[in-house]
């Protein structure tokens, strides 16, 4: 089974070096079954994705980007790249730890 998770950044580049860097961590962590999506603010939300973390400095966005999936989202608290990593691996480890099998993951 999967759990979908979209990284929204203003222009979806810098999600996608962030991306890689948090998969890694998620691996290190026996999270391997997480798969991260990088995505631009700018584009429409994914709304298959099973959670949303929007980069801190899309905060007032928030309410926006959750108007577009019905996924839980959660607004990092910082641009500190090592610390992002850090948030965004836990707040996986705690959407997933709970979660109930999705029909067809």
């Amino acid at each position: 089974m999967t759990f979908r998770v979209g990284l929204v950044c203003a222009a979806g580049v810098s999600s996608t070096f962030l991306a890689h860097a948090v998969r890694s961590a998620l691996a290190e962590s026996g999270l391997d079954t997480v798969e991260l999506e990088p995505m631009a603010a700018d584009r429409t939300v994914v709304a298959d994705v099973e959670l949303l973390l929007i980069a801190h400095h899309l905060r007032g966005t928030a309410g926006e980007l959750a108007a577009a999936t019905a996924a839980p989202l959660v607004v990092l608290s910082t641009d500190d790249r090592a610390t992002v990593i850090t948030e965004a691996v836990r707040v996986i480890a705690e959407h997933t730890a709970d979660r109930t099998p999705m029909e067809g993951h």
